[in-house]
């Protein structure tokens, strides 16, 4: 067995390649994820009645007939809803059976009383709460625990500024999602739905079996978030993302640091610290008493991103920040740090930058692999191009190698409610990104809990013939692999910077589809870079097959979830696992063979001979994708993937199924202080 600072130095050895621009995240414990930790997502707003002058049951969601039946006699009313004679999924007056006690109480002229509507929001609240319930037993506590009391005075002076940074953070993020009115609709006794209000940062749900629930809500009113990066009054769909991205402010509008309101017929861009000016002020005085606990000279370089990244939060200007960050690393600090705003996925157009902390302790085992393996960075730019074809050509590459690291504590858009990013590559805007000098993590101390592996591999089990899971690795190593790979695959090919005709690529195929081909693109060329690195000699037949399995299992464990959320949004991560597999079950690299030993009759098997081609034609779709900015291609991709045809081929029930029996890891981080 490979010590940990083994496994991770056999790592770096076999991925010298990383660097920055988009993360990756764990959706589930089987393998990492990119960076869509799972976060809550909109939903369509229950069924509703017109609204009547009175507080009546009509103003609250329908409750279906069965529901309202099942739960009465869980309540002990003596209620009973006959039949939905018309069809309004209402119950009306002559449709209600009292079955014991005077019917007055509830039917009076013909008509529902107060009563009636009393009773009817007591089974809403119970059907509530029966989902809330549902959403919490689909997570499973994962402890991240960092021990300080052997750390200097400094550390922990440090350490405690930082866990008051992230708190105030938590609630910057869910003003920008909206969700931080609804947290007084909680009712004060209902521990269940303040549990889940803490674990998701919000009132909604992310679970696979209740995130499209419309009645799954930490608020008692059932309250939607509405993001607050957009004016009140259109629907956030695909229409009104495409329709900023057309106007003639459009530049302005998605930069990725400004709020959207209504300008007379048209719309302004609105600075974040015009908006969330008073919370950002607050986090950046914590960032500066951070900075002036550091009187140690070695932790010059923290220092000085603290106060970098402070002034980004009060003037809402991020290149110093990133400047600074840039010229952090293992060797000139023992911390890893990144706080203010980054990624876009949360957003319901995927432009807006949301605020996150994440902290941590590098670890330096890997230093020594990254000296040697530097100059392989422009021989991968170079075979990637290669595939790629024109009109892409190889650039100069010159982005830091991948650093390992302990997370302390995870905070705003970095802390989902399951999951975690266990991969990540910044920034993604600005000249730093523009110039590959960003940096990328991996994040070594997540999913590496004895549950966590022990669910990997039954899950695994239940979706692979056995000659597929003699390739599967309970060594951590695999799945950080692919990781790595991933995170350095955004800083190849078509990046962020790529432009098509003066256009950059959120404009030329919008946040939405963008996400997605840049995704793709990074799972792709973790697959890509395994069959470089064997060829190369830094990788084993073995390592590279154990490769593939994971990040297979990951696939899985997305197409789970379902390709789109009720409100329309893709889920960027499902999709992308959608169109691989898609795509090697169609060359013949994945096929699914009925029957089988065990109880889980019906398996996939990895033709490990096969997948080499399969890899290279789809890197090429992909990265020709992007670099011609064909957006009808790209979307002809996501559409034949997500078609209901090619999810039955795929056996996206059946992997549904088996993914869902176990729990996701909910991580608690905890600290101790001497």
């Amino acid at each position: 067995m490979l010590r940990q600072t083994d496994i991770l130095a056999r790592i770096a050895l076999v991925a010298i390649l990383i660097g920055g621009c988009k993360s990756r995240v764990e959706d589930s414990p089987v393998s990492p994820s990119k960076d869509e930790v799972d976060k809550p997502t909109p939903k369509a707003p229950p069924t509703a009645v017109p609204v009547t002058p009175a507080a009546t049951a009509t103003e609250l969601p329908a409750l279906p007939r069965n529901d309202f039946n099942r739960l009465a006699v869980i309540a002990h009313l003596p209620l009973f809803w006959r039949a939905d004679d018309n069809n309004k999924d209402t119950v009306d007056a002559d449709e209600l059976v009292v079955l014991s006690g005077s019917t007055d109480k509830y039917v009076a002229g013909g008509k529902l009383t107060p009563a009636f509507d009393a009773a009817y929001n007591q089974l809403l609240q119970a059907r509530r709460t029966e989902a809330v319930r549902k959403e919490l037993n689909q997570g499973r506590i994962t402890l991240v625990e960092t021990d300080f009391t052997k750390r200097s005075a400094e550390q922990v002076a440090v350490m405690k500024e930082l866990q008051a940074a992230a708190r105030l953070l938590d609630e910057l993020y869910q003003t920008q999602t909206g969700a931080l009115p609804l947290r007084a609709k909680i009712p004060k006794d209902d521990t269940a739905s303040h549990a889940l209000y803490q674990r998701n940062n919000g009132p909604d749900c992310a679970a696979p079996a209740t995130a499209d629930d419309s009645f799954c809500s930490a608020a008692a009113n059932f309250g939607e978030p509405r993001s607050f990066a957009y004016p009140e009054g259109p629907t956030l769909d695909k229409a009104f993302c495409d329709m900023l991205g057309k106007q003639p402010n459009a530049k302005e509008l998605l930069d990725p640091f400004v709020v959207v309101r209504k300008d007379g017929d048209g719309y302004k861009a609105v600075p974040y610290t015009e908006v969330y000016g008073q919370r950002m002020k607050k986090i950046g005085a914590r960032l500066k008493a951070a900075a002036a606990a550091i009187k140690s000279e070695d932790e010059a370089a923290f220092k000085a991103y603290l106060l970098a990244a402070a002034q980004g939060f009060d003037t809402n200007v991020w290149w110093d920040a990133d400047e600074a960050w840039s010229k952090m690393n293992g060797r000139n600090s023992k911390w890893y740090l990144r706080v203010g705003p980054d990624e876009t996925y949360f957003d319901p157009c995927q432009v807006k930058s949301g605020f996150h902390m994440s902290l941590a302790f590098i670890d330096r085992s890997a230093l020594e692999w990254q000296d040697k393996l530097t100059k392989l960075r422009q021989q991968m730019e170079t075979a990637v191009a290669a595939t790629i074809g024109a009109p892409y050509k190889a650039r100069e590459v010159g982005f830091q190698l991948p650093e390992f690291i302990e997370i302390i504590i995870n905070a705003g858009d970095s802390r989902g409610g399951l999951g975690a990013t266990i991969g990540q590559s910044l920034p993604n805007f600005g000249k730093v990104a523009a110039e590959s000098r960003g940096r990328t993590v991996a994040m070594a101390n997540l999913y590496t809990d004895p549950d966590s592996m022990r669910i990997a591999r039954a899950r695994a089990q239940s979706l692979f013939v056995a000659a597929t899971m003699k390739h599967f690795s309970d060594d951590p190593s695999a799945s950080r692999l692919d990781t790595v790979l991933h995170e350095a695959m955004h800083n190849f090919g078509p990046t962020g910077s790529w432009k098509v005709d003066g256009k950059k690529p959120e404009e030329v195929f919008g946040g939405r589809l963008d996400a997605i081909l840049e995704e793709l693109k990074a799972q792709t060329g973790s697959f890509y870079f395994l069959n470089y690195l064997q060829k190369e000699g830094a990788a084993t037949a073995d390592e590279v097959k154990a490769g593939y399995v994971s990040s297979i299992a990951w696939a899985f464990g997305h197409i789970c979830r379902c390709m789109f959320t009720s409100s329309g949004k893709p889920r960027t991560y499902s999709v992308l696992a959608a169109i691989q597999l898609h795509w090697f079950m169609e060359a013949g690299a994945i096929t699914f063979t009925d029957g089988g030993d065990g109880p889980d009759p019906g398996r996939f098997e990895i033709h490990f001979d096969k997948m080499p081609a399969a890899i290279d034609s789809l890197m090429k779709k992909v990265g020709g994708i992007k670099a011609r900015g064909d957006k009808a291609a790209g979307q002809a991709m996501v559409d034949t993937a997500t078609s209901d045809k090619a999810q039955r081929a795929m056996h996206a029930p059946l992997i549904t199924e088996r993914v869902l029996r176990y729990p996701k890891a909910s991580f608690a981080y905890r600290i101790i202080y001497p």
